[in-house]
């Protein structure tokens, strides 16, 4: 458990360029999906991390329509 000063999520990973927003499917290879913190994603989280993995693997996870 850190203070909240060094509460960050991981630098580096997938550009969110990369992906659509909507699904988190790659643009340049279809059917593939990522989420949690292999997406570049910086910031503050305060700890809430965990959040961002947890929603962004439902997104992933959800049918896409």
């Amino acid at each position: 458990k850190m203070s909240l000063a060094k509460s960050f999520v991981t630098k580096g990973g997938i550009n969110l360029k990369q992906i659509n927003p909507k699904t988190l499917e790659s643009k340049t290879v279809p059917g593939l999906h990522f989420a949690g913190e292999v997406l570049d994603i910086n910031a503050h989280t305060g700890g809430f991390n965990i959040t961002a993995a947890l929603c962004t693997g439902w997104v992933t996870g959800s049918p896409h329509y």
